[in-house]
């Protein structure tokens, strides 16, 4: 029989003291981290979202071929000042190919910037590849999900969402919650932000802290395309205006009315008609913030859509407007207002030329889309 000695046995119980040490401290580690996971979780989860109620109309349909989406602020998060959002807030999982041409013109004509497609959908339908492609071709592309509750939370318009007023007798939710959505990412994180019945066909980064007049007369302010460095103090402006200012009769109480309101002040201004000297198409910078004239990225108020979709116009519009860096279409009135493939048409042509691959899935098997 072998006698175990008392150095052998000290022996034997350090070494498995010493590999219970090595095997449990990154045990402890992982348990710790995964305690403040949950602990985190905790907070920021607090089962279904009360939002999607309200704004999620859509029903599912079991044969889409369907993309589980990362959620912004949550699973991935933007680099300062280096991004491009554009929201899809009413919680549609398959967007309209003009959204894509928007989403898609953006990523191509800024390959410096992230560009965030931001969708209260947590999902996204990639039936027919086009997400798919568009994430594939185009490195600097995000298509996230939201959650409202993480991304508010700790802001100035925590509150105001919270109290569901912003949903409360109105017939236009979805688009007071675009308003309150758009004006806070940009705030949070900084960059531009574009409405999606655009296309974009210039880089954008010559365009600093910067919003837009809406049609000829000026008088006027824009929001659905703007500019802002992250916590800039017009933006903390515009979320205690908004909320000062909301009404939920009124469409624009916490858009254009707001923003407009906001310039009137930073500018001193009795009345934004002042804001432009007669005839100048020199933008205005009062403060730290620039207004610029329409044609910069509204070239037609929204009364001259159907001038968009005029067949053979788009070579003229590329010779008169050399300034322009976006088209914006205005979805809400041009809905029977078809893009016929091959017209030349200024919409048409700029998604041609900028939303390739989006235009060629819209294009495959129609005529017009």
């Amino acid at each position: 029989m072998r006698i175990v000695r008392p150095r052998s046995i000290f022996l034997v119980v350090s070494f498995t003291a010493v590999l219970c040490v090595y095997y449990m401290n990154p045990l402890k580690r992982l348990l710790t981290s995964e305690i403040d996971r949950l602990n985190f979780l905790k907070i920021t989860d607090s089962g279904p979202a009360w939002w999607r109620g309200v704004i999620c109309k859509e029903n599912a349909n079991d044969t889409y071929i369907n993309i589980t989406l990362p959620v912004l602020f949550r699973d991935i998060f933007p680099f300062l000042d280096k991004n491009v959002f554009l929201v899809e807030s009413a919680c549609k999982s398959n967007p309209a190919y003009r959204a894509w041409c928007a989403v898609e013109s953006y990523t191509r004509e800024n390959p410096n910037a992230h560009v965030w497609y931001v969708m209260t959908s947590p999902i996204v339908n990639n039936t027919d590849n086009l997400p798919g492609r568009l994430l594939d071709h185009y490195p600097n592309l995000r298509i996230v999900s939201v959650d409202l509750d993480l991304v508010f939370k700790g802001t100035i318009l925590e509150k105001f969402f919270q109290s569901g007023r912003w949903h409360m007798n109105t017939p236009w939710p979805v688009i007071q919650l675009s308003d309150l959505l758009r004006v806070l990412l940009t705030w949070r994180f900084g960059g531009f932000y574009s409405d999606t019945d655009t296309v974009c066909i210039k880089d954008l980064s010559p365009l600093k802290n910067v919003v837009v007049t809406s049609h000829e007369r000026r008088n006027h302010i824009s929001n659905g395309v703007f500019h802002f460095k992250h916590h800039h103090e017009f933006l903390t402006m515009v979320m205690s205006t908004m909320i000062q200012m909301y009404h939920p009769k009124n469409w624009g109480s916490m858009g254009p009315s707001t923003f407009g309101s906001c310039i009137q002040r930073s500018c001193s201004l009795r009345n934004l008609r002042y804001l432009f000297p007669e005839n100048s198409s020199v933008p205005v910078t009062c403060g730290n913030v620039t207004i610029l004239p329409e044609f910069y990225l509204l070239p037609y108020p929204w009364n001259q859509y159907r001038t968009l979709f005029e067949p053979g116009k788009w070579d003229e519009f590329l010779k008169t407007h050399a300034k322009t860096f976006a088209i914006h279409t205005f979805g809400k009135v041009n809905k029977g207002m078809l893009v016929k493939i091959g017209s030349n048409s200024i919409y048409e042509g700029a998604a041609r030329t900028f939303c390739p691959l989006s235009y060629f899935h819209a294009s495959a098997n129609n005529s017009a889309f």
